[in-house]
């Protein structure tokens, strides 16, 4: 060994000063910065309905209290936000008291992780576990993908971390109401290649769709885990009287009620696309109205993501509204921008 030299902090060997890592232990020599991550969840609490009072009519507050009546302003039925190019919009739908659906996304380097979660009616304050699960699934997918980890492994860590999360929401009540919800995730990675690999992951209902430029057709990337999925598996038609009456009755979901690991080896798979595109993600708010990827396709073309969002949105709203709606767009294309 020639020029300067020093001790490796580690093992203490002698390493030269121009060295990133020892020889000997393998240690780093030099310090290697923690990746930049940014991160965004809606529905933000304290977002507070614009207009008039929606109890006594008066347009005056004080410390978003009403001057007339007394009671504190209503929050906004719609919660949206922009993370580099993604756009994540959650709407409380029109016959909901409240919204029980919930996205989140981060960003690590030139890596993305979404997830849009529903909460499920029939338990209690579902959308405490929708908030908690979405959130909870991006940290971890994002802290495996800024160390290193594959893309599988990531969504599969958020899976795991999410499933923990809406179980723990709920500790200490009744099990059979605790808070539940569906969770699907997606990590968008770039590959050494220059090419793009979308990897999705969903317990429940909630969808991912590929919307690729024309002319390649759109599809949809996860099977819901459904009873009208598995008649349809059996061989049922798609439009039978059971599958139409089993299309929201869940096999799997996310919750203290819920299997220790209610996810299989098949709930992870990943797509490499050619070209340019979106990846779409979906409560049932929305495909309810509008199933067929095509369709969504359709809706979205000439509009930038934040535009797509509350086209879909306003579309699902149009046709009945009955549920809540959650859209997330995250656009990819040659050149992997997200800034």
């Amino acid at each position: 060994m020639t020029g300067p030299q020093a001790a490796c902090p580690n093992c203490a060997t002698l390493v030269a000063q121009a060295d990133r890592f020892c020889e000997s232990c393998g240690a780093p020599l030099v310090e290697v910065p923690e990746p930049e991550v940014s991160r965004v969840a809606i529905p933000r609490t304290g977002q507070a309905a614009e207009g008039p009072c929606s109890d006594c009519g008066n347009s005056t507050f004080t410390d978003e209290y009403c001057t007339g009546c007394g009671h504190r302003r209503a929050e906004s039925d719609r919660d949206e936000a922009l993370l580099g190019a993604m756009a994540l919009l959650t709407d409380r739908g029109l016959h909901h008291a409240r919204n029980e659906d919930a996205a989140a996304a981060g960003i690590v380097s030139d890596a993305v992780a979404v997830v849009v979660c529903d909460g499920v009616s029939t338990s209690g304050e579902a959308q405490l576990a929708a908030v908690a699960a979405s959130k909870a699934g991006v940290d971890g997918m994002v802290t495996a993908l800024a160390a290193s980890k594959g893309a599988r492994e990531a969504v599969l860590a958020g899976l795991a971390d999410a499933a923990k999360a809406a179980v723990d929401v709920g500790l200490g009540g009744d099990s059979a109401t605790a808070p539940s919800c569906t969770y699907t995730a997606a990590t968008v990675v770039p590959t050494s290649e220059g090419a793009v690999e979308i990897t999705v992951g969903n317990v429940g209902d909630s969808r991912a769709y590929w919307l690729p430029e024309p002319p390649t057709p759109a599809q949809q990337l996860t099977v819901d885990d459904s009873l009208a999925q598995e008649l349809i598996t059996a061989g049922a038609a798609a439009d039978s009287e059971a599958v139409q009456r089993g299309a929201h009755t869940l096999t799997r979901w996310l919750g203290a009620d819920s299997d220790a690991k209610p996810w299989s080896e098949s709930s992870v798979h990943t797509i490499t696309p050619a070209g340019r595109g979106w990846l779409l993600m979906c409560s049932d708010g929305l495909w309810n109205y509008l199933p067929d990827a095509a369709d969504i396709a359709q809706l979205c073309t000439g509009l930038d993501t934040a535009a797509a969002a509350r086209t879909l949105v306003e579309y699902a709203l149009d046709a009945g509204g009955q549920d809540n709606i959650t859209v997330a767009i995250v656009p990819i294309g040659e050149f992997h921008e997200f800034g």
